[in-house]
């Protein structure tokens, strides 16, 4: 079926009420956008405005906070960090449409990046679910997937001076993440992690780092609860995470969706000046499948992260690095060398 959603404009008597706003005011199915509003002078009357705070992580809607001048500043702090998202007056229309334009499938998004403490293991919990949702069946339907056509190997490593180089070998399809490449990175990831202890370079051959996942592969397996469990239990995400403190990734092309979410987890992550860097997921009905609720806040924080999702449109280099995606830009020419000037830091 599918979900309405609904926007309601909360003020202080209203968070500060003894059952929560969205329990009242949401018919079942409906998909809730709260903004969260009220001048400076109404939150100090508030009673309760901490607690209110504390309801709102765990809130079955997506939260807005609208900051600005009258409206919650220093008063409200505890309010506005609890909320996915904050918004000046100006901009506050266009976050609102955006959050309606994702439906569901944000406010997953939006839950999940609250989770903090294990969120590889719930976003792949999010992801099983979402794969069964309308959202997803409407989107394989229209985009017929393609059998796979090479069998080429898909990761190559090698020792570099002191440093281990992991690069994707899947040029062709511009380094699309399949299950194939799933399972060479597991056990190459696992080769570096048992070897020798050395800094980490992960590279994508050919024109781009990573395009994201294998559209071709979306969708494909049929039991949900299977694919949890080799999701978790084969994920690169956790490997990454347990190399991150010497981890280097040298990113170029294109970098979409686990591109992104792999590139997060470096110490260190370097782009060339050419790069693009997209979260599309929101698009297909989906949400980050590939270690993304972990990596990506940790370097930009949860609410710049939901909003990237929600755009679902790429950004340029320049502006990865201003957000903190990457660290360096670099010529195209020398992003190998700058990787490993960097690796020999993390040693």
């Amino acid at each position: 079926m599918t979900l309405a959603v609904d926007v309601v404009r909360l003020e202080p008597a209203d968070l500060a009420a003894p059952v929560p706003p969205w329990d009242l005011r949401l018919a079942p199915g409906e998909v809730g956008i709260a903004v969260i509003a009220g001048s400076t002078d109404d939150w100090n009357a508030a009673a309760g405005s901490l607690e209110a705070a504390s309801e709102l992580t765990g809130a079955p809607v997506i939260t807005i906070a609208s900051v600005g001048e009258g409206s919650l500043t220093v008063t409200g702090r505890a309010l506005v960090e609890c909320c996915d998202l904050q918004a000046d007056f100006d901009e506050l229309e266009e976050v609102v449409a955006l959050a309606r334009a994702g439906g569901a499938p944000a406010l997953v998004a939006a839950q999940l990046l609250r989770l903090g403490s294990l969120p590889i293991v719930g976003e792949s919990f999010a992801y099983s679910m979402l794969l069964a949702g309308e959202d997803f069946r409407t989107w394989r339907a229209a985009t017929a997937p393609e059998p796979p056509g090479d069998a080429d190997p898909r990761v190559a490593v090698e020792r570099t001076g002191g440093t281990w180089v992991v690069t994707l070998t899947r040029p062709a399809r511009h380094n699309a993440f399949d299950g194939r490449m799933r399972e060479e990175l597991c056990d190459a990831l696992d080769a570096v992690a048992s070897g020798p202890h050395a800094p980490v370079v992960l590279l994508g051959a050919g024109r781009s780092f990573c395009s994201g996942g294998d559209l071709d592969e979306f969708g494909s397996a049929t039991d949900p609860v299977a694919a949890h469990v080799v999701r978790t239990g084969r994920s690169v995400a956790r490997r990454l995470q347990r190399l991150s403190a010497r981890l280097v990734v040298g990113v170029h092309g294109m970098c979409v969706g686990a591109g992104v979410e792999f590139a997060a987890f470096a110490a260190h992550a370097a782009a060339t000046h050419d790069a693009v860097f997209a979260l599309p997921e929101l698009s297909m009905g989906l949400n980050l499948g590939a270690g993304g609720a972990s990596s990506i806040p940790a370097r930009i924080g949860r609410r710049r992260t939901l909003e990237l999702l929600l755009r679902n449109a790429p950004i340029d280099a320049a502006r990865a690095l201003d957000l903190g995606l990457v660290d360096e830009l670099a010529d195209p020419d020398v992003l190998l060398l700058r990787c490993l000037e960097a690796a020999e830091r993390l040693r």
